[in-house]
């Protein structure tokens, strides 16, 4: 996890966990444009804000 500027962020990898997904799905969830909560890009690395993706996780029963 990262913290930038008082946020928290999850990589691809950690959101993929928390969901129960393979990291596969995470990643085409943007190459598709079909992501169901906003990712950031820091450089090379894609990064979903940890609030969002808890939301989400609650949203799918997990």
């Amino acid at each position: 996890m990262f913290q930038i500027e008082g946020t928290n962020y999850m990589t691809v990898r950690e959101t993929a966990r928390r969901l129960g997904l393979h990291p596969g799905s995470v990643r085409n969830w943007r190459a598709n444009g079909v992501e169901p909560i906003e990712s950031v890009k820091l450089g090379a690395s894609v990064l979903y804000r940890a609030e969002d993706v808890e939301r989400l996780a609650e949203e799918r029963g997990r």
